[in-house]
C-alpha cells in the first residue's frame, strides 16, 4: 500500500542560532558527498536535500513517517558530526511541516529570509543544493518538485515586482563597508579567495567598482582561470594568497571550508612587507574563512559574517516585501493543493473502482435472478444503480480533494484506504 509522503524543513538559521553554533552545524559543500547519504539512510527519510548559505543550515525531507522522527534524527545527524549537545541544536532548530516548510521555502528563495533582505544570489544556492542532491541519489519528485517550485516562485516575484533591484547582496554590503573603511575601491588592489556564486558575484563588484588589480584564488586552479579570464583579472593558486597580501588592499574569502584556510600566522608575515598599509578582510564564509586572530594584527580590518549581519539589521526592509509575500503565499497554496490533489487522486480512483465494481457483481446476480427482464429494464436498472453511486460517492470524493491538500491530508487520505480497504498502487508522491 502506498502512503502519500510529508514534506518536512528542519532548519538552523542567523534568526534563531548564535554564529557560532552556525560555524558549527554548517555542512560545506564538500562534504555534502557524505551527509546527504547518512541523512537519506534514515529510516523515516525517504527523500533530502541540504541547503547550506551564509546564515542558514536547511534539511527538506519527504517522509512517510512522522515528523518528530525527522527532526529528531536530522538534528542528531548535524550534532554528532561536530559533538555538539543534541539538546543545544534542539534549541535553536527550526521544524515546519507540510504547507509551512513549502512557504518557508519559497520565502527563502525570493530572499525575504536573508540577511539582505531580496539578494538574489540564494537562487544559485537553492540550484546547487538540487543538483548536489541529484547527483547523490537522494531526492525525488517530492523535494525535486518543492525546489522547483520555489525557484518559479522566486522568479514571479523577482519579475513581477522590484524586490532584487531593492535589495542588498552579502558581498555588496560587505564591499559598501570595505569602500568605506578604504576611502573608495576605485585604483585599489584586491584579492578574492573563492570561485563559487559567492565568490564570483563578489570578483565582478569589484571589478565593476574599478579596481586597480584583481586577483582570483581558489583550490581548483582550472576554476580559478575561469573566473579570472571573464573578469579580466590574474588567478592565483590558493597557497599564494598570504603572500600576494602585502601588495592588497582587500581581500574577500568565499570558501566555507570545514576549518580556516587564511591563518594568522601567514598573514603577519605578508603584511610585515606592505611598510604599515592598512588592509580590509571581508570574509563571507560559513563556516569562516579567515583565523579570527587576522583580525588583531595591526593594520587589518576583518569583517564576518556576524558584524556583517549587525550592519544590515539597520537597513530598512525593501518597500516590496508585502508584495512578495502575497505572491509567496499563493504559490505555497497552489502547490499544497497540487500536491493534495495529486496524492488523492488514486485514492478517489479507487474508490470509484471498488463501489461500480461492487455494483456490477450485483447486477450480474440480479439479471441472473430476474432473467426475464428486457434489454431496455436491464438497462435501466443499471443506469440507475450507478446514477445512485454516484450521488453516494460524490461528497466523499470532494472532501476527499478538499481534505488531502490540508496538513492532515495523509492522514486522511491513510483513513479512507483502511475503511475502504483500497489498494492503490501508484508511486509516492
Amino acid at each position: 500500500m502506498a502512503i502519500a509522503m510529508t514534506i518536512v524543513n528542519v532548519g538552523v538559521s542567523h534568526r534563531f542560532a548564535p554564529a557560532e553554533t552556525l560555524e558549527k552545524l554548517a555542512v560545506p559543500l564538500a562534504e555534502l558527498g557524505e551527509v546527504l547519504p547518512r541523512l537519506h539512510a534514515v529510516p523515516s527519510v525517504d527523500e533530502v536535500a541540504v541547503l547550506c548559505t551564509c546564515n542558514r543550515v536547511e534539511v527538506y525531507a519527504a517522509t512517510s513517517g512522522q515528523a518528530g522522527e525527522v527532526t529528531r534524527a536530522v538534528t542528531g545527524l548535524l550534532a554528532g558530526r561536530r559533538r555538539l549537545p543534541l539538546g543545544e541544536v534542539l534549541a535553536v532548530a527550526r521544524t515546519r511541516v507540510g504547507g509551512a516548510a513549502a512557504e518557508h521555502l519559497f520565502s527563502v528563495a525570493c530572499g525575504l529570509d536573508s540577511m539582505a533582505v531580496g539578494e538574489d544570489q540564494i537562487v544559485a544556492q537553492i540550484k546547487a543544493a538540487a543538483r548536489a542532491g541529484a547527483a547523490a541519489g537522494t531526492t525525488g519528485p517530492v523535494i525535486s518538485g518543492l525546489i522547483d517550485a520555489a525557484l518559479r516562485a522566486s522568479k514571479r516575484a523577482r519579475t513581477q515586482t522590484t524586490i532584487s533591484t531593492e535589495g542588498i547582496s552579502l558581498a555588496r554590503a560587505g564591499l559598501d563597508i570595505a569602500a568605506e573603511q578604504l576611502g573608495g575601491l576605485a585604483a585599489r588592489d584586491a584579492v578574492v579567495l573563492g570561485t563559487g556564486s559567492t565568490g564570483k558575484l563578489a570578483a565582478r563588484l569589484l571589478r565593476e567598482a574599478g579596481v586597480a588589480r584583481l586577483s582570483v584564488a581558489s583550490r581548483d586552479a582550472g576554476r580559478a582561470a575561469g573566473v579570472a579570464a571573464a573578469l579580466r583579472a590574474t588567478p592565483v593558486p590558493a597557497s599564494d594568497v598570504p603572500a600576494a597580501l602585502a601588495d592588497a588592499d582587500l581581500l574577500v574569502t568565499a570558501i566555507g571550508a570545514a576549518a580556516p584556510v587564511v591563518a594568522a600566522g601567514p598573514v603577519r608575515a605578508a603584511r610585515a612587507k606592505a611598510g604599515g598599509r592598512p588592509i580590509f578582510v571581508l570574509d563571507l564564509g560559513l563556516p569562516p574563512d579567515v583565523d579570527p586572530a587576522v583580525g588583531g594584527l595591526p593594520g587589518v580590518t576583518l569583517v564576518d559574517l556576524t558584524a556583517l549581519g549587525r550592519h544590515l539589521a539597520d537597513r530598512a526592509a525593501p518597500d516590496q516585501v508585502p508584495q512578495v509575500r502575497a505572491i509567496v503565499a499563493a504559490e505555497a497554496a497552489e502547490f499544497m493543493e497540487r500536491r493534495g490533489q495529486t496524492a488523492a487522486a488514486p485514492v478517489i480512483a479507487a474508490m470509484h473502482a471498488q463501489i461500480t465494481q461492487l455494483a456490477d457483481a450485483e447486477l450480474a446476480r440480479l439479471e441472473h435472478r430476474l432473467p426475464y427482464l428486457s434489454e431496455a429494464q436491464r438497462a435501466e436498472t443499471a443506469a440507475t444503480v450507478h446514477r445512485i453511486l454516484r450521488k453516494v460517492l460524490h461528497r466523499p470524493t470532494v472532501r476527499a480533494k478538499e481534505f488531502s491538500t490540508g496538513p492532515d491530508g495523509p492522514v486522511y487520505l491513510d483513513a479512507l484506504r483502511q475503511l475502504f480497504e483500497l489498494t492503490t498502487d501508484e508511486a509516492r508522491t
